[in-house]
């Protein structure tokens, strides 16, 4: 079907059920440019109820929305995209009284040219999709230095920002990414990968709303022993130690303490050498070696560990933790009944 099909098929004049039966039989290209035609045929295509699962976001040189079954939706510098000149384009308007899309397709691709504002097209590309059809985001990827407060994207499992250059991250990047998640609802993982924060970076540590948090090194460089206690996220991990052992003994005793029922693991690897008669043989934590048969967490990435080699520590309500230190890493896992 070409894009311009459902202009010229009289397909509004026929009973809502042939509509449906005909708009679902296409391709979700179609259906998206049949969607823009006019606030009634968006009204007919929101009414179906269409899904969209698995939608994946990437922010990075390029700018793209995967829409599954390899189906991508590229946003492009119309005077950097010189290959693409000769390519049949068609007006894409995704929201009223603004600038249509200059549009082209292939079977797997749909190609939207701007004046340099790719970053905008995106993001009403997003509110579009997520007005139109019953969205679900599956992954926001960003990898680029100026961080976008808003992509048009409310919630989604997963997300990772990462930057690779030596520019530091300061005050300005760490302001935009609190921004991003103020307005991004995040139900899976925190990825980060920040090469380099430099002094005044922050971001407050409630604003991590996510399951998972994972620091990769060099990425937490900015996360003291306050910002630490500060953490509310049921799995918590650091791929390399910024924090020294009484940073890490605080935050055991803190969890020790509350009545914090939502933490399942505090994970740090390549954090040295930790003494656990030195440091966690405490009057504060009252542990005990471990006695009894090894229990298998349910964290399947701890599958290999032995819990019968670590510290048992019981809190007053009758929550159990383990202590747990091989080689470099540091594990402190809670046993949820």
């Amino acid at each position: 079907m070409s894009l311009s099909r459902p202009m010229k098929f009289p397909l509004l004049n026929l009973p809502f059920l042939c509509i449906e039966e005909v708009v679902k039989s296409w391709d979700i290209f179609d259906i998206i440019f049949f969607a823009a035609i006019s606030q009634k045929t968006r009204r007919i295509v929101k009414s179906l109820k269409i899904p969209l699962s698995g939608i994946k976001v990437g922010v990075r040189f390029n700018k793209w929305i995967e829409l599954g079954m390899c189906k991508i939706w590229s946003f492009k510098n119309s005077l950097e995209s010189l290959s693409d000149l000769y390519s049949k384009r068609h007006p894409l308007v995704l929201e009223k009284n603004t600038i249509p899309l200059s549009t082209s397709r292939t079977n797997d691709a749909l190609n939207s040219y701007s004046d340099g504002n790719e970053l905008i097209a995106l993001k009403m590309a997003m509110e579009f999709l997520t007005d139109a059809f019953k969205c679900s985001i599956e992954h926001v990827s960003i990898e680029m230095r100026n961080i976008p407060g808003d992509i048009g994207v409310k919630s989604t499992v997963n997300l990772c920002i990462h930057h690779y250059s030596f520019e530091p991250f300061g005050y300005t990047q760490s302001h935009k990414l609190s921004l991003l998640l103020e307005n991004l609802e995040v139900t899976g993982t925190c990825d980060f990968s920040l090469r380099r924060t430099e002094q005044g970076f922050y971001v407050d540590p409630k604003l991590f709303k996510c399951k998972k948090l994972v620091f990769w090194p060099s990425s937490a460089n900015w996360v003291t022993r306050e910002t630490l206690m500060q953490f509310a996220v049921p799995q918590l991990k650091f791929e390399d130690c910024p924090f020294s052992v009484q940073d890490i003994l605080s935050f055991v005793i803190q969890w020790f303490h509350s009545d914090n029922k939502k933490l399942e693991y505090f994970h740090i690897e390549s954090c040295g050498q930790i003494s656990f008669e030195k440091f966690f043989l405490t009057v504060d934590l009252n542990p005990l070696f471990f006695i009894g048969r090894n229990r298998v967490p349910l964290t399947e990435s701890f599958r290999y560990i032995d819990f019968s080699k670590g510290l048992e520590i019981v809190r007053r309500d009758g929550l159990q933790a383990t202590i747990h230190v091989t080689g470099r890493d540091f594990l402190l896992y809670i046993w949820h009944p």
